[in-house]
């Protein structure tokens, strides 16, 4: 249909303030791309600016991959001997360098000849880019056939997930599914760890470590944690991640003596895991999904640490929830984190055990100190509900339902 016919259909609804109606429903192609387009953003109010925004963000999807489709094509019209240079032939038509016109080509290939599936959901817009290339990512080093039904089962929910819950979904669907490729994986990972440096354009260094164990990085992270959150309450006046920069820092170069006691780590897993039945992943709080012999390497070797842990017995249905710290915790406080692992905001993956335990229903307005009354928020978060009036309640199922600034609502589901 031709853009002026498009126009002409939707004259009435163009010609009102704010966006037509329906456009929150509008699938992504030319017709969607003509309504878009006659929009004065400018003149938009907060929440048709939101619906404007959700459907552009569909558009562009459904455009790129219309543009991988046409980088497939040119890979393929290039002679078998002559496919190593087909990505310059691109790198100059869209002033890409080497390596990004590679990149980009590997992508467009993957997309239309190994998952199809994933491509035809970039194209209705169900999942943008970003989402599209993180699920490439973690199914690399899959054999077709298992990649193929990890793309299928992560397509599932990846319209409603950030790319942080897509990378943390799928790392455990990988491990399920190809438990040995998994850990040849990590253990190739760790032997290959390495640390490099560099300069950065302001003068300033950054210092990255890779390969590290899954336990070592935990624990270190905490233990930097630790040490800063000390510093702060203790008055120091810079930002968090200042103070945790200079830790890091000190730790390394040996000016600093201070530590914050034993590392607290906290894991998920099945009861017949650790007791060496079967082989189902676990979950390394902080970390993300673990393979069971590490899973079980961590827990052999906390003797003097500080940990929490959850652990699950599918066989009786039961849930096992303590603490192997000698100083008394608050059960409340250990239910709503077993609950609740992370924040409860939208897309957050702030662990539960870095958040602070919010009363849904206020303190101050006579909310009670009970556990359908109590649930993990970020520090941002929790300032987001208290200042910009965002709103959240339970569900039936324990799902959580926001409500934002401008009345748009949201639902979050616990794992």
């Amino acid at each position: 249909m031709a853009p002026d016919s498009i126009e002409h259909m939707f004259a009435n609804e163009l010609n009102r303030p704010g966006i037509p109606r329906g456009l929150d429903d509008m699938p992504p192609g030319p017709r969607l791309a003509a309504v878009l387009s006659s929009i004065d953003v400018e003149q938009l109010p907060g929440r048709d600016a939101i619906f404007f925004a959700r459907a552009q963000h569909r558009q562009i999807a459904h455009d790129r991959a219309r543009q991988y489709r046409a980088l497939s094509r040119v890979g393929d019209l290039h002679l078998e001997e002559l496919a190593e240079f087909a990505p310059a032939e691109i790198g100059a038509a869209l002033t890409y360098n080497r390596r990004r016109a590679e990149w980009e080509m590997g992508v467009a290939s993957d997309l239309v000849h190994r998952f199809p599936a994933l491509l035809l959901a970039l194209e209705c817009g169900e999942i943008d880019v970003a989402k599209a290339t993180t699920i490439l990512t973690g199914v690399g080093h899959l054999y077709p056939m298992t990649a193929a039904e990890a793309v299928d089962r992560i397509l599932l929910d990846a319209p409603g997930l950030t790319t942080g819950q897509i990378t943390a979904r799928l790392r455990k669907l990988v491990i399920e599914a190809d438990p040995d490729a998994a850990r040849k994986a990590y253990e190739e990972g760790v032997t290959s760890a390495k640390v490099w440096s560099c300069l950065e354009p302001d003068g300033t260094g950054t210092m990255i470590a890779t390969g590290m164990d899954a336990h070592t990085l935990t624990s270190a992270n905490r233990n930097i944690n630790g040490i800063a959150r000390s510093m702060k309450s203790e008055g120091d006046a810079r930002s968090i991640d200042k103070i945790r920069a200079e830790v890091f820092a000190n730790l390394l170069t040996g000016e600093s003596g201070s530590t914050c006691g034993p590392a607290q780590v906290n894991i998920t897993g099945e009861l017949s895991t650790l007791e060496g039945l079967d082989d189902r992943c676990g979950e390394l709080n902080g970390f993300g999904p673990v393979h069971a012999d590490i899973l079980r390497q961590v827990v052999e070797g906390q003797h003097d640490s500080t940990w929490t842990y959850e652990i699950r017995d599918s066989r009786t249905g039961s849930v096992y929830v303590g603490t192997t710290s000698r100083r008394p915790t608050m059960q409340q406080k250990r239910m709503i984190r077993a609950r609740y692992p992370t924040c409860i905001h939208p897309g957050c993956r702030r662990p539960a055990t870095q958040c602070d335990i919010d009363h849904t229903e206020d303190w101050a307005r006579g909310g009670l100190t009970t556990l359908c009354n109590l649930a993990p928020l970020c520090r941002y978060h929790h300032r987001l509900k208290h200042t910009t009036g965002w709103t959240y309640r339970r569900l039936g199922d324990a799902s959580i339902e926001w409500t934002s600034h401008f009345g748009l609502r949201y639902l979050t589901h616990p794992p």
